[in-house]
Formats: C-alpha cells, sequence, structure tokens
C-alpha cells in the first residue's frame, strides 16, 4: 500500500475525487487519459510516472474507445468479445459526451447482458468536484448479439 506522492493540491484533489489514494489505483489509468482529469497536468503525471517505474509499476495502455472525449474515461471498459457489452459502453460514452455537461471523469463500474437485457452502473464526475452515480438498463430487440438498442431506463443520484 503506497501512498501517492506530493502531486500538488489540485491534482491530488482530483484523483481522491475519483476514488484513487494509492499508487497501485494509479496504475490502473492510462496516462494519455489520465491528463483529461480536470486538476491533473504534465508534472504531476510525470511524479507519478517516476514514483510508478520506482514502485515497479506503470500506466496501463490506454484502451480504444469507439469517440475521443475531453474528460476522463475508466473502470470496466474491456468487452472481451462481448458485442452487446460493446454497444453498451459505446452508448454510456456517447451519451455523457453529448450531454455537454462539464465532466472530468466518467467510471463504468459494470456492465453486464444477458439475453434481451443489460445494465450498467458508475459515475461521474464534474469538473468543481461533485459525483453522481448513475445506472443503465437496457432492453433489445433480440436475444442475438447484433441486436439494437429497443430501450433504455436510467437513474441517476
Amino acid at each position: 500500500m503506497t501512498n501517492l506522492p506530493n502531486i500538488g493540491k489540485p491534482a491530488a484533489t482530483a484523483l481522491n475525487s475519483i476514488d484513487v489514494t494509492e499508487l497501485k489505483e494509479v496504475a490502473q489509468l492510462d496516462e494519455e487519459n489520465l491528463l483529461k482529469l480536470h486538476g491533473v497536468g504534465p508534472k504531476a503525471v510525470s511524479i507519478l510516472k517516476d514514483a510508478l517505474d520506482d514502485a515497479k509499476l506503470k500506466f496501463k495502455a490506454p484502451e480504444p474507445l469507439p469517440v475521443s472525449t475531453d474528460f476522463l474515461v475508466y473502470g470496466s471498459l474491456g468487452c472481451n468479445n462481448a458485442p452487446k457489452r460493446e454497444v453498451i459502453r459505446d452508448y454510456i460514452i456517447k451519451n455523457y459526451k453529448d450531454s455537454q455537461s462539464d465532466i472530468s471523469a466518467l467510471k463504468i463500474i459494470s456492465i453486464v447482458t444477458h439475453g434481451k437485457e443489460g445494465a450498467a452502473n458508475g459515475f461521474l464526475v464534474t469538473n468543481n468536484g461533485q459525483k453522481y452515480h448513475w445506472a443503465h438498463f437496457f432492453e433489445f430487440d433480440s436475444h442475438k448479439k447484433d441486436a439494437d438498442i429497443k430501450n433504455v431506463t436510467s437513474y441517476s443520484k
């Protein structure tokens, strides 16, 4: 359990807002995406990179996403050859990108699918540090892997 190095108050506050308080948690993020987090700049990332090297850790490799965003996107992003999971992930990212909100970070905690249904949950953090938890429930038009989304029910708090 290694605490974060001294990266400055804005960067430390930004990482704390997404529940990253230890160096091993930083290693679960990719360097390019981390720079999108409001409050984290190149100097903080350089300090974190050196600290990761000292701990024999490194930033994870970037995951290709369907769209480019101005905010950090992280969490359960891999689809492991699960087409509906990918559809849900892409829908969530595009939905929040198009919302024109002042989003600093979007975390997808989990995505599950089975048959004609799917669900996802996570949270977003705004540029002023407010955290909103969300859940989306999906109904697809069939059980087939290439099914389209028929209905989405969303909740946030």
